[in-house]
């Protein structure tokens, strides 16, 4: 019954989801409605569900396989990246 969550469709639209996500936090943290820290949770997060999805997505476009191991792989060391990073911020803010 709930075979469509697996399928590579589902996780396209995951993706793309992903990707309005990133969209929606740049644009509220240059209007002044994010903080730097909320931006970069939600980077980290958005860039943590697209990793995430990203490997079925690429069978959906039919891209190649190292295509998608490149992708998924980049976008690992992007959220371990944004994710020390903001824990880099978070303690630099409690000594001060």
């Amino acid at each position: 019954m709930l075979s469509w969550i697996g399928s590579p469709e589902f996780h396209f639209v995951m993706v793309v989801f992903g990707i309005v996500m990133v969209v929606l936090g740049i644009r509220g943290y240059s209007r002044e409605t994010l903080s730097r820290s909320e931006l970069l949770f939600v980077l980290v997060a958005s860039v943590a569900w697209i990793a995430y999805s990203l490997a079925d997505a690429t069978a959906f476009l039919s891209l190649p396989n190292f295509i998608s191991s490149l992708f998924t792989g980049v976008l690992s060391l992007l959220f371990i990246s944004l994710f020390f990073y903001w824990g880099y911020m978070r303690r630099g803010g409690e000594g001060d």
